[in-house]
């Protein structure tokens, strides 16, 4: 059996022999001259993946306030509504052209609204009525509440459902660039750390 110093002197001995076959090929390659050179990485990187992230987050933004206005533009089902009243418009306010309803300008609008059952409420409701209702009479149709705010239909509006598939199909796209944006995201911060 071999001692131990034996073999720590017989595996310094490959060692060597190893460095030596690692300099007689270097030295073969310098002698060979100059081989491919590799390639320098082209600035404006960070400013390219910085406007690529931009042009991404833009495109989702952009296909998800479609979905929203598309939806908005389909309109609701009298249909649906649990109790049906008259609604005297007093006074509306523009919002747009870019909000939490998607594009466009619509109008918040305070109104008077008399119930079937006898019962009157005051509401600001959004995206229903416009000024043109001010001093008429629109009959509506209780949806129910979502949030903090009263649903309401309008008889004279007919449900445009195609508009809402559309609207749905516009949303769903969204979700691509979203999932490209967040590995995008990931990949980024990763290549940071390094």
């Amino acid at each position: 059996m071999e001692s131990p110093d034996d073999r720590i002197a017989e595996r310094r001995a490959q060692l060597r022999a190893h460095e030596q076959q690692l300099d007689r090929e270097s030295a073969a390659r310098a002698a060979a001259g100059p081989g491919p050179q590799p390639q320098e990485r082209r600035g404006g990187g960070t400013v390219r993946s910085v406007l690529v992230f931009t042009g991404i987050l833009l495109l989702a933004a952009g296909l998800l306030g479609v979905a929203v206005t598309l939806n908005r533009f389909a309109g609701k089902d009298i249909g649906d509504a649990k109790l049906l009243g008259r609604a005297a418009v007093t006074s509306c306010t523009r919002h747009g052209p870019v909000t939490n309803k998607g594009f466009g300008y619509w109008q918040r609008c305070a109104a008077t609204i008399t119930w079937d059952d006898g019962k009157v409420s005051r509401l600001s409701v959004d995206a229903v009525f416009t000024s043109a209702d001010i001093g008429t009479e629109v009959r509506v149709g209780d949806l129910g509440d979502y949030r903090t705010s009263k649903q309401l239909a309008r008889a004279d509006v007919e449900r445009r459902g195609w508009l809402a598939w559309i609207g749905y199909a516009a949303g769903a796209l969204a979700f691509i660039p979203g999932l490209i944006l967040v590995l995008l995201a990931r990949e980024l911060l990763r290549f940071r750390r390094r």
